[in-house]
């Protein structure tokens, strides 16, 4: 059974026989994921919620990087963190605040003694709040850049968005994470696929981690980051050429990502059902080790 260590006033820590899970106990967030000898965390990064992505050219047309602004830093603030032994397996559960949307945010991790770890994202909206709709509910892993090779069954091979998938069709497909990425003249959101059934991010030894949830989800795995992809309030005058990739490979899974719209490019946003209202979500998923 896997042991709960407070090593520190620093982190948390989950350790079994060959795996080793650190939460920051400042922010509640996994900050390392070890399993054997394969770092499945990139240096000096975590497992974060995510509610956005680079805006495209359709989005930027709406000026939803505005209107959906107080999406890209909701103002995540850690309230309580709690590891316990629950049936031979370790839950951390953490509580959060997220007063620029005016929401709450619960996530709970159970860990079994073969590191895998079943995470559990929950928010809680304000019924009484006005605060706009936003692009994605999910959270963003960043892997090591060595875990270059996905594996999926789900849409592809080509990017696709729930409003703009029926064109690519359900397979098991084998890609590099280079050939996720596609250059727009323009950087923006780019690379996912839907009706994921299950994701596999692996290294040259064939080594990773494969995500499952209990209903198809979204994924995408880039060598870059969102920040580096997003031109901030206004376009700015780059091309993606012009973005170096990062040192990792930043796995998105998402529950759901709004749609692309593509009705026009100044102003028209997709239709109400591919758009992510402003009210709860809850989002489980399954991350597990592949040695």
């Amino acid at each position: 059974m896997p042991e709960i260590q407070n090593v520190n006033d620093k982190c948390t820590v989950i350790k079994g026989a060959d795996f080793q899970i650190d939460f920051n106990k400042k922010t509640g967030f996994i900050e390392r994921y070890a399993v054997g000898e394969e770092e499945l965390l990139a240096h000096k990064t975590s497992l974060t919620p995510n509610f956005w992505r680079a805006p495209t050219d359709n989005d930027m047309g709406a000026n939803l990087q505005l209107k959906y602004k107080l999406w890209r830093n909701p103002g995540i603030v850690l309230k309580s963190l709690n590891a316990t032994v629950v049936n031979d397996m370790i839950e951390v559960k953490a509580e959060y605040d997220m007063k620029e949307v005016s929401a709450k945010l619960y996530l709970t991790y159970l860990i079994n003694n073969e590191g895998v770890v079943k995470v559990n994202e929950k928010m809680v909206a304000d019924k009484n709040a006005k605060v706009s709709n936003f692009f994605r509910f999910g959270m963003q892993l960043p892997m090591p850049a060595s875990f270059d090779k996905t594996e999926f069954y789900g849409r592809g091979p080509i990017e696709n968005y729930i409003d703009r998938n029926n064109s690519q069709y359900l397979g098991i497909y084998n890609q590099s994470v280079a050939e996720q990425f596609y250059p727009y003249i323009r950087p923006q959101e780019t690379g996912n696929k839907t009706d994921i059934r299950w994701w596999k991010q692996l290294n040259l030894a064939g080594r990773g981690l494969e995500f499952m949830a209990d209903a198809p989800f979204s994924a995408s795995a880039l060598h870059y980051t969102i920040e580096s992809l997003d031109d901030g309030d206004f376009k700015d005058q780059r091309h993606s050429a012009e973005v170096p990739q990062a040192n990792l490979t930043n796995v998105c899974i998402d529950k759901v990502q709004m749609g692309l719209g593509c009705v026009n490019s100044w102003g028209a946003v997709p239709r109400s059902e591919y758009q992510l209202k402003y009210q709860d979500y809850e989002f489980t998923f399954i991350m597990k080790p592949l040695k």
